[in-house]
Protein backbone atom coordinates (compact mmCIF):
# COMPACT_ATOMS: atom_id res chain seq x y z
CA UNK A 1 0.00 0.00 0.00
CA UNK A 2 1.27 3.47 -0.90
CA UNK A 3 2.17 5.77 1.99
CA UNK A 4 -0.25 8.68 1.66
CA UNK A 5 2.36 11.09 3.03
CA UNK A 6 4.37 10.48 -0.14
CA UNK A 7 1.53 11.00 -2.59
CA UNK A 8 1.76 14.24 -4.60
CA UNK A 9 -1.17 16.62 -4.37
CA UNK A 10 -2.76 17.52 -7.68
CA UNK A 11 -2.30 19.38 -9.89
CA UNK A 12 1.25 18.41 -10.90
CA UNK A 13 2.90 17.79 -14.24
CA UNK A 14 6.11 15.94 -13.27
CA UNK A 15 7.90 14.24 -10.39
CA UNK A 16 11.58 14.75 -9.62
CA UNK A 17 13.47 12.56 -7.15
CA UNK A 18 16.74 12.92 -5.31
CA UNK A 19 18.76 9.69 -5.49
CA UNK A 20 20.90 9.04 -2.39
CA UNK A 21 18.78 8.58 0.69
CA UNK A 22 15.53 9.23 -1.17
CA UNK A 23 15.17 6.59 -3.88
CA UNK A 24 18.03 4.42 -2.64
CA UNK A 25 19.60 3.64 0.72
CA UNK A 26 23.26 4.39 0.06
CA UNK A 27 24.18 5.53 3.57
CA UNK A 28 26.52 2.72 4.58
CA UNK A 29 28.13 2.35 1.16
CA UNK A 30 28.84 6.06 0.77
CA UNK A 31 30.23 6.51 4.27
CA UNK A 32 32.51 3.50 3.82
CA UNK A 33 33.71 4.83 0.46
CA UNK A 34 34.47 8.31 1.84
CA UNK A 35 36.26 6.81 4.83
CA UNK A 36 38.45 4.65 2.57
CA UNK A 37 39.28 7.58 0.28
CA UNK A 38 40.28 9.85 3.18
CA UNK A 39 42.50 7.28 4.88
CA UNK A 40 45.21 7.95 2.29
CA UNK A 41 45.24 11.57 3.43
CA UNK A 42 45.41 10.59 7.12
CA UNK A 43 41.98 12.15 7.69
CA UNK A 44 39.52 10.27 9.88
CA UNK A 45 35.86 10.80 9.06
CA UNK A 46 33.90 11.44 12.24
CA UNK A 47 30.49 9.73 11.90
CA UNK A 48 28.52 12.45 13.71
CA UNK A 49 30.20 15.21 11.70
CA UNK A 50 29.57 13.36 8.44
CA UNK A 51 25.93 12.51 9.21
CA UNK A 52 25.19 16.20 9.80
CA UNK A 53 26.40 17.04 6.27
CA UNK A 54 25.01 14.27 4.13
CA UNK A 55 23.05 16.66 1.91
CA UNK A 56 26.15 18.50 0.70
CA UNK A 57 27.80 18.01 -2.67
CA UNK A 58 31.21 16.33 -2.67
CA UNK A 59 33.07 19.63 -3.13
CA UNK A 60 31.23 21.34 -0.29
CA UNK A 61 31.67 18.31 1.98
CA UNK A 62 35.42 18.26 1.36
CA UNK A 63 35.70 22.04 1.77
CA UNK A 64 34.00 21.84 5.15
CA UNK A 65 36.20 18.89 6.10
CA UNK A 66 39.28 20.96 5.27
CA UNK A 67 37.99 23.80 7.42
CA UNK A 68 37.28 21.38 10.26
CA UNK A 69 40.54 19.43 10.19
CA UNK A 70 43.04 21.82 8.61
CA UNK A 71 43.85 19.20 5.98
CA UNK A 72 44.63 20.23 2.40
CA UNK A 73 42.78 17.86 0.11
CA UNK A 74 42.82 17.45 -3.64
CA UNK A 75 39.07 17.32 -4.20
CA UNK A 76 39.36 15.64 -7.58
CA UNK A 77 41.67 12.91 -6.29
CA UNK A 78 39.67 12.25 -3.11
CA UNK A 79 36.37 12.16 -4.99
CA UNK A 80 37.81 9.79 -7.58
CA UNK A 81 39.09 7.48 -4.84
CA UNK A 82 35.70 7.50 -3.14
CA UNK A 83 34.01 6.73 -6.46
CA UNK A 84 36.36 3.78 -7.02
CA UNK A 85 35.60 2.45 -3.54
CA UNK A 86 31.87 2.88 -4.09
CA UNK A 87 31.95 0.73 -7.24
CA UNK A 88 32.90 -2.23 -5.06
CA UNK A 89 29.95 -1.49 -2.77
CA UNK A 90 27.18 -0.56 -5.23
CA UNK A 91 25.66 -4.04 -5.12
CA UNK A 92 25.02 -3.57 -1.39
CA UNK A 93 22.64 -0.65 -1.86
CA UNK A 94 18.88 -1.17 -2.02
CA UNK A 95 15.88 0.93 -3.08
CA UNK A 96 13.64 2.58 -0.52
CA UNK A 97 10.41 0.71 -1.36
CA UNK A 98 8.10 3.42 -0.02
CA UNK A 99 9.53 6.03 -2.40
CA UNK A 100 10.00 3.64 -5.31
CA UNK A 101 6.31 2.74 -5.00
CA UNK A 102 5.46 6.34 -5.89
CA UNK A 103 7.70 6.20 -8.96
CA UNK A 104 6.19 2.85 -9.97
CA UNK A 105 2.66 4.21 -9.67
CA UNK A 106 3.49 7.16 -11.94
CA UNK A 107 5.73 5.39 -14.44
CA UNK A 108 4.47 6.07 -17.95
CA UNK A 109 1.80 8.47 -16.66
CA UNK A 110 3.81 11.62 -15.94
CA UNK A 111 7.39 12.67 -16.78
CA UNK A 112 9.90 11.80 -14.06
CA UNK A 113 13.53 12.70 -13.47
CA UNK A 114 16.32 12.28 -10.94
CA UNK A 115 18.07 15.40 -9.62
CA UNK A 116 21.15 14.40 -7.63
CA UNK A 117 24.16 16.05 -6.05
CA UNK A 118 26.31 13.06 -7.00
CA UNK A 119 28.46 12.51 -10.07
CA UNK A 120 26.84 11.38 -13.30
CA UNK A 121 28.62 8.03 -13.48
CA UNK A 122 27.98 7.05 -9.89
CA UNK A 123 24.32 8.07 -9.89
CA UNK A 124 23.59 6.17 -13.10
CA UNK A 125 25.54 3.19 -11.75
CA UNK A 126 23.39 3.22 -8.60
CA UNK A 127 20.16 3.46 -10.58
CA UNK A 128 21.24 0.63 -12.87
CA UNK A 129 22.28 -1.60 -9.96
CA UNK A 130 18.90 -1.14 -8.29
CA UNK A 131 16.90 -1.51 -11.51
CA UNK A 132 15.54 2.04 -11.31
CA UNK A 133 17.20 3.68 -14.31
CA UNK A 134 14.40 2.82 -16.80
CA UNK A 135 11.85 4.63 -14.61
CA UNK A 136 13.22 8.07 -15.45
CA UNK A 137 13.09 10.27 -18.52
CA UNK A 138 16.16 12.22 -17.43
CA UNK A 139 18.95 11.98 -14.85
CA UNK A 140 20.52 15.29 -13.80
CA UNK A 141 23.62 15.31 -11.59
CA UNK A 142 26.17 17.67 -10.08
CA UNK A 143 28.24 17.25 -13.25
CA UNK A 144 25.52 18.92 -15.31
CA UNK A 145 25.23 22.22 -13.44
CA UNK A 146 27.27 25.10 -12.12
CA UNK A 147 26.23 24.88 -8.47
CA UNK A 148 25.21 21.86 -6.41
CA UNK A 149 22.52 21.72 -3.75
CA UNK A 150 21.32 23.78 -1.88
CA UNK A 151 21.42 25.85 -5.08
CA UNK A 152 18.38 25.07 -7.27
CA UNK A 153 20.39 24.30 -10.43
CA UNK A 154 19.83 20.53 -10.64
CA UNK A 155 16.09 20.92 -10.14
CA UNK A 156 15.75 23.71 -12.67
CA UNK A 157 17.66 21.71 -15.27
CA UNK A 158 15.59 18.60 -14.57
CA UNK A 159 12.36 20.55 -15.14
CA UNK A 160 13.77 22.03 -18.34
CA UNK A 161 14.72 18.61 -19.66
CA UNK A 162 11.25 17.30 -18.87
CA UNK A 163 9.81 20.37 -20.63
CA UNK A 164 7.74 21.22 -17.56
CA UNK A 165 7.60 24.48 -15.61
CA UNK A 166 9.32 24.18 -12.20
CA UNK A 167 6.22 25.21 -10.25
CA UNK A 168 4.35 22.27 -11.83
CA UNK A 169 6.85 19.75 -10.41
CA UNK A 170 6.82 17.85 -7.13
CA UNK A 171 10.26 17.05 -5.72
CA UNK A 172 11.19 14.26 -3.30
CA UNK A 173 14.05 14.88 -0.89
CA UNK A 174 15.66 13.59 2.30
CA UNK A 175 18.04 16.39 3.37
CA UNK A 176 17.68 20.00 4.41
CA UNK A 177 19.99 21.06 1.57
CA UNK A 178 17.93 19.16 -0.97
CA UNK A 179 14.66 20.56 0.32
CA UNK A 180 16.14 24.05 0.11
CA UNK A 181 17.26 23.44 -3.47
CA UNK A 182 13.83 22.27 -4.62
CA UNK A 183 12.04 25.10 -2.84
CA UNK A 184 14.43 27.62 -4.41
CA UNK A 185 13.50 26.16 -7.79
CA UNK A 186 9.86 26.94 -7.02
CA UNK A 187 8.74 23.34 -6.62
CA UNK A 188 6.45 21.62 -4.16
CA UNK A 189 8.59 19.39 -1.95
CA UNK A 190 7.81 16.14 -0.16
CA UNK A 191 10.30 15.33 2.61
CA UNK A 192 10.55 11.53 2.68
CA UNK A 193 12.32 11.32 6.04
CA UNK A 194 9.27 10.84 8.29
CA UNK A 195 7.94 8.01 6.14
CA UNK A 196 11.31 6.30 5.92
CA UNK A 197 11.93 6.63 9.66
CA UNK A 198 8.57 5.14 10.48
CA UNK A 199 9.11 2.28 8.05
CA UNK A 200 12.68 1.43 8.97
CA UNK A 201 12.76 2.26 12.71
CA UNK A 202 16.52 2.26 12.26
CA UNK A 203 17.16 5.89 11.31
CA UNK A 204 18.02 5.07 7.67
CA UNK A 205 20.16 8.05 6.78
CA UNK A 206 21.10 9.82 3.65
CA UNK A 207 24.64 9.95 2.41
CA UNK A 208 26.75 12.72 0.95
CA UNK A 209 26.85 11.92 -2.75
CA UNK A 210 30.20 10.85 -4.14
CA UNK A 211 31.82 12.39 -7.15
Amino acid sequence: MLDQRLQPARPYAALIFDCDGTLVDTAAANETAWRAALETWQVELDPAWYHARTGLSADRLLAELEAETGAELDHRVVSAAAADAYRWLVDTVAPHPQVVAVAEAHRGRVPMAVASGGSRGRVRETLRATGLLPFFDSVVTRDDVREGKPAPDVYLLAARRLEVLPHACVAYEDTDEGVAAALAAGMEVIDVRPALRDAARSGGESAAPIG
